[in-house]
């Protein structure tokens, strides 16, 4: 009889424990699992089914998945037929988890990459069609109709925020902006930001070496509701709020709203800042991102 060789028992060995791992009751460990993963990383996610995946970065595979996604001081809530959850290292060596999301049943799909070590923070955002009717904006109960597409990493030091890196890309399409009823006894009387269309997005920016560079900030076309772009620049602080801006926002509305009644009060809240183009209204910010937090100390100027 002849003896197996080395190679062979390998394989032998290395198939034995795939196998193992395949035949493993993981679905009866899927409580257990989503609720270590909540305890570290604040990801909630409930679904049918779970799988191990073998190729790439290890991880699992979920299926018919409901995730809740920590983001700020709210909470993201995302649905899609399909979903991997994967443990990887980030360059320069810091560990991180990946959430790539197939066929998001309110439409596109989504990859998500977010690692940290120390004050190091790693962040990754790619969309691909992604409908944003299926979240809601920070701080309103509403969404905005649109499909986006975005090519987003960031290396950030949370110690010293200034030291940020990156690019941002973002790019849209079909965007339609909610109606807004804006009730701020500092803003004045009561008034409702109509529902406008806007069109295209594109946002192209960049972050070095303590600056945050504009490349494009456009949205929309003489054609929709509301268009506009922001120009300028921004010096990155110690802390994000601590961040200084020299923005200048332009915005241009259709004859369409600006012969609206139903619209004047909004649209004399905005006449301080109306340009000597038709529908133009232009405002710049030079100020920190804390002081324009607070309505009171960071009024926009009048841009003529």
């Amino acid at each position: 009889m002849t003896k197996p060789n080395k190679s062979t028992v390998l394989i032998c060995i290395g198939l034995f424990f795939a196998g193992l791992v395949y035949m493993f009751p993981l679905q009866n460990l899927k409580g257990l699992i989503f609720q270590k993963i909540v305890e570290q990383t604040g990801v909630l996610i409930v679904a049918e089914e779970i799988h191990p995946l073998f190729f790439g970065w290890p991880g699992i595979g979920i299926k018919n998945v409901n995730v809740t996604l920590p983001v700020g001081m709210s909470d993201v809530e995302l649905a899609s037929q399909s979903m991997s959850f994967r443990l990887r290292l980030s360059w320069p060596f810091i560990p991180s988890v990946s959430l790539s999301f197939d066929e998001l049943k309110g439409g596109g799909d989504l990859y998500l990459k977010v690692g940290q070590r120390g004050p190091q923070m790693s962040l990754v955002v790619d969309a691909d069609k992604f409908n944003l009717s299926q979240i809601a904006l920070p701080g309103l109960s509403q969404n905005m109709a649109g499909l986006l597409d975005s090519d987003i990493s960031l290396r950030v030091n949370e110690a010293v925020f200034s030291e940020t890196r990156g690019n941002v890309v973002i790019k849209g399409k079909s965007f339609k902006t909610p109606a807004i009823l804006v009730n701020n006894p500092l803003l004045g009387p009561p008034f409702q930001i109509p529902e406008l269309e806007a069109g295209d997005l594109d946002v192209r920016l960049k972050l070095d070496e303590g600056n945050v560079v504009i490349q494009s900030f456009k949205l929309g076309t003489p054609q929709t509701d509301l268009s506009g772009s922001i120009t300028g620049d921004a010096k990155l602080g110690m802390a994000p709020i601590d961040t200084q801006l020299n923005l200048t926002l332009k915005l241009v509305f259709s004859q369409k709203i600006l012969a609206n009644q139903e619209y004047k009060t909004f649209l004399d809240f905005l006449g301080a800042y109306r340009t000597n183009t038709p529908g133009e209204y232009a405002m710049n910010w030079t100020a920190t991102v804390a002081e324009i937090l607070n309505l009171t100390k960071a009024l926009p100027t009048p841009v003529r």
